[in-house]
């Protein structure tokens, strides 16, 4: 049985491993990235690398299963605590946007990795895939409770789902990501959008 202390250690070790890998995949692409390169960015022999992971497909699948996670888990509580659906899209893309903020690299990583991940097992592939679609599930649902009321404008939910998609992705991931939105402006800013979206 291991200590607390080597548990910890390895904890440590591995989310060292897991950012090292964030930051080959940057550089290089997952297709041309190599376990060799993440070992030598984690300043780790591929000894340990391999105990931890057995390819870099499936380090690729733990971060996509930690992100997803993580932002389910965010939203989570705000779905169950709001009847408001309006607000509680808003608040649900501020959180998301917070958690963005936070932790850029991972976040941008997340939103633009290839949809199919080479060489994986399907079990792999469909633990995150099970958060996302939760999380996209939830956030359509939403809107649909919002467009209903007249919280917004009557448009097909999937396409503004598409289409604030885009939106967030700009917002974050292009330009001045710095920059610090507010609950209040994220709210002017997607019931502007969604009114516009609704003329067109």
């Amino acid at each position: 049985m291991i200590s607390n202390r080597q548990a910890k250690e390895r904890e440590q070790r591995k989310e060292q491993i897991l950012s090292s890998a964030l930051s080959v995949f940057k550089k290089h692409g997952i297709e041309k990235a190599t376990m060799d390169e993440i070992a030598k960015e984690a300043d780790f022999g591929k000894a340990t690398l391999y105990y931890y992971f057995s390819s870099k497909e499936e380090i690729f699948a733990e971060q996509l299963v930690r992100g997803w996670r993580m932002i389910w888990e965010s939203i989570e509580p705000i779905v169950h605590e709001s009847n408001q659906p309006k607000d509680t899209f808003i608040d649900s893309l501020n959180t998301i946007g917070e958690l963005v903020r936070k932790d850029h690299v991972l976040f941008e990583f997340l939103f633009t990795a290839p949809k199919a991940l080479p060489e994986a097992g399907e079990e792999s592939n469909q633990d995150w895939k099970k958060y996302q679609k939760k999380t996209y599930g939830v956030l359509q649902s939403l809107l649909e409770d919002a467009i209903e009321k007249k919280e917004f404008p009557e448009i097909r939910s999937d396409m503004l789902m598409r289409a604030i998609g885009g939106l967030f992705h700009g917002l974050f991931f292009l330009g001045d990501n710095k920059k610090i939105m507010s609950r209040e402006t994220m709210e002017e800013f997607i019931t502007a959008f969604i009114g516009n979206y609704g003329k067109s």
